[in-house]
């Protein structure tokens, strides 16, 4: 540049000289000094991204994206949602894990978040310890249904599978996943064995599951009451303490005289560890306000959901504490082998 030295600036006529060491370690500042003004920024200042580690398409990321858009709204700021899903919904969770705690990126994610670490091997995450909780959205169902030429009773079920030569084939969204723990616990609990099929994810079981190459399976209360609705599928059972508002008609695991269906288990929002507490605080009541809106609870009965009752960040950790103590009960006791 004319006029200025490079060791030199000019300032109102008058030459400031700085060496070349004061010049290196100005030049080193500027990324602390841009981190500290981006942090000083009102949040949120740029678009938010929840990271759903399943499928587009599901129950799960209709819910994803009937809630993004009721945030953006509120927050005044594009609400992403991408998908990565696999693994038992572990490429996703990683990904959270190791993003920055500033609040932009989230993770939608259920009970697996929980029992992932319990049941599997090389689990890289601890879900206390690497996530903050910040909503809880509503409870999973887990629904045991067959096709609609199978048994129109759990009981008939059972006695089917009992009398079976062979063992009989039911489908799960993934091996070691909490609906593969819940067709081995049906099985122990009256007494018969069955052939575990592990899908990725629930769209490619739904037809394997409605032409009958599967004798039954374990899916979602929107597959069971949109496919149990037209007499695709017969739903047989259903998880939980009590019945499900969206499926009145399906008694419980628990009715029916068959334990340990009754685990702790919820959908809900995370962000990383450490993201600053009054963005959490921020975060958890937007979206509970969301959760109350008429709008946002009709979008959940549509896919056979009710919403849960709101639960402060503090009060969702305990849940979770709740349900990795019920997980580690569930593999003491179990005989699926992880690999």
């Amino acid at each position: 540049m004319q006029g200025i030295r490079p060791a030199a600036l000019q300032k109102n006529g008058d030459t400031m000289t700085i060496n070349r060491r004061q010049l290196l370690a100005l030049a080193a500042s500027l990324p602390t000094l841009s981190t500290a003004i981006a942090q000083d920024a009102p949040w949120p200042s740029k678009a938010i991204t929840i990271v759903l580690p399943f499928p587009a398409g599901g129950q799960t990321d209709s819910v994803a994206r009937s809630l993004a858009r009721r945030m953006e709204a509120e927050l005044g700021q594009p609400v992403i949602i991408d998908n990565r899903p696999g693994a038992n919904s572990l490429i996703g969770t990683n990904l959270v894990a190791r993003a920055p705690a500033d609040g932009y990126t989230l993770l939608l994610n259920m009970t697996a978040l929980v029992s992932n670490p319990v049941v599997l091997p090389n689990v890289t995450y601890d879900a206390l310890k690497d996530f903050a909780p910040v909503a809880r959205l509503y409870e999973i169902a887990a629904i045991w249904a067959v096709p609609s030429e199978g048994p129109k009773t759990l009981a008939s079920f059972i006695q089917q599978a009992k009398a079976s030569k062979a063992p009989l084939s039911f489908g799960t969204t993934g091996h070691a996943s909490s609906s593969h723990f819940f067709g081995e616990m049906l099985g122990r609990s009256a007494g018969f064995t069955m052939n575990h099929i592990p899908y990725k994810g629930e769209a490619p079981l739904i037809p394997d599951l409605m032409s009958g190459r599967l004798n039954a399976a374990v899916v979602s209360s929107t597959t069971a009451a949109q496919y149990g609705r037209d007499g695709r599928l017969r739903a047989l059972a259903a998880s939980g303490r009590t019945r499900w508002k969206g499926l009145p008609d399906v008694p419980t695991f628990e009715e029916l005289g068959v334990p340990g269906m009754t685990t702790e288990t919820f959908c809900g929002i995370f962000a990383p560890a450490r993201t600053p507490q009054a963005v959490v605080d921020r975060l958890s009541a937007v979206i509970n306000k969301i959760m109350n809106t008429p709008e946002f609870r009709k979008d959940m009965a549509n896919n056979a959901l009710e919403v849960a009752a709101p639960l402060s960040p503090a009060a969702f950790l305990e849940v979770m504490k709740k349900a990795r103590l019920e997980w580690v009960a569930i593999k003491k006791d179990s005989s699926i082998r992880i690999e």
